[in-house]
């Protein structure tokens, strides 16, 4: 996270919750943080619409406070 922190993204059970709040599944299967990153990928090309200047960063500090607000 150090070297890339705008291309990085920290996983948690808030970010999960997020996740589910907006429909998309994760499953626990080996490989879920790629599989993380790709959903993230997917939801800032989304965002990039709107502001061009978010990160991956950006969408998973998102995903975090949505999953916490439930």
């Amino acid at each position: 996270m150090t070297a890339a922190p705008d291309r990085l993204a920290v996983y948690d059970r808030w970010a999960h919750a997020g996740l589910t709040m907006l429909g998309e599944t994760l499953t626990s299967t080996p490989g879920r943080y790629g599989r993380y990153m790709a959903l993230i990928g997917k939801l800032l090309d989304n965002a990039h619409r709107h502001d061009p200047t978010w990160a991956a960063r950006d969408v998973d500090l998102a995903l975090f406070q949505l999953g916490r607000s439930r």
